[in-house]
């Protein structure tokens, strides 16, 4: 009888010990770990304003994990919808001409500018759109886990606690300058009561839903941000601009010549039949 008493304190006092315990797990794609890895001061390589040629030319590149828990790490596939959503935006804009999603092996051969501007310059692209995020996971134990001493207990009470805070961020450079010339985040979060039966599973589900609205509100953000650094870019004061005589006429025209022409040439074909 003592004996049993015994192991049942222990056993209160090992669940109690769980119940003020917290679990924090989670993955971290960390820009400014990546692009200062050594602990840099932030720096340019030019006091000059960025020289943009338009219509651009952008890389879209994700930053890989710094630290990871494989229940936790994004999917090649999942890193591949937000890449292309992400392009998505920039191909709807007609001052870029040229979208090149580079593949994430290529950021692993080393961190730094200096990888970028050789990334850069292997896909012939001007400015370099970053993507990173971070994910952590909370997780805890209530007094109400004590029920789950009976099997039927650990189906219905809902003992644990999770919560989910998502950051995903795409932070655009230029290249040669090195300065940021916008960037666009997106945050959630996310807490929930369960029962301790599949809990792995309910992670899961939990994770990706929470990436998936931070994700949203990114790309909604960068259409947001978009707009804003056009605006910025007529004013002159944070960007310079140099027009591609090929797409542009003039320094500031948004028609081609081509296209000039023909529209005389309607003109002057109606103004004959009119005759």
């Amino acid at each position: 009888m003592k004996w049993r008493l015994l192991f049942i304190v222990l056993l209160i006092i090992s669940l109690s010990a769980c119940m003020i315990n917290q679990q924090q797990r989670g993955v971290s794609s960390n820009l400014v770990g990546y692009l200062y890895p050594k602990g840099e001061t932030v720096s340019h390589q030019s006091d000059l304003l960025p020289l943009l040629k338009l219509p651009l030319r952008i890389g879209i590149a994700f930053i890989p994990e710094s630290s990871f828990d494989n229940r936790f790490s994004l999917t090649e596939v999942e890193k591949q919808i937000l890449l292309n959503n992400v392009a998505e935006k920039f191909r709807s804009d007609k001052s870029v001409d040229d979208i090149q999603i580079i593949p994430e092996i290529y950021l692993k051969q080393g961190k730094g500018f200096v990888t970028v501007e050789q990334i850069a310059a292997l896909y012939n692209v001007d400015v370099m759109a970053l993507v990173s995020y971070d994910q952590v996971s909370i997780h805890e134990m209530r007094q109400s886990s004590l029920a789950y001493w009976t099997i039927v207990g650990a189906y219905i009470v809902k003992g644990e606690s999770t919560e989910f805070q998502t950051f995903v961020d795409t932070a655009v450079f230029d290249v040669k300058t090195r300065k940021l010339l916008f960037r666009a985040p997106g945050v959630h979060k996310d807490s929930r009561n369960h029962t301790a039966v599949n809990f792995e599973k309910k992670n899961r589900k939990m994770r990706t839903n929470s990436f998936t609205i931070a994700s949203e509100f990114m790309t909604k953000n960068l259409s947001f941000e978009l707009v804003r650094f056009k605006q910025r870019v007529k004013k002159g004061k944070e960007v310079k601009v140099e027009y591609n005589k090929k797409y542009y006429s003039g320094g500031g025209g948004s028609f081609r010549w081509g296209a000039v022409i023909f529209l005389l040439l309607l003109v002057q074909s109606r103004i004959n039949l009119s005759d």
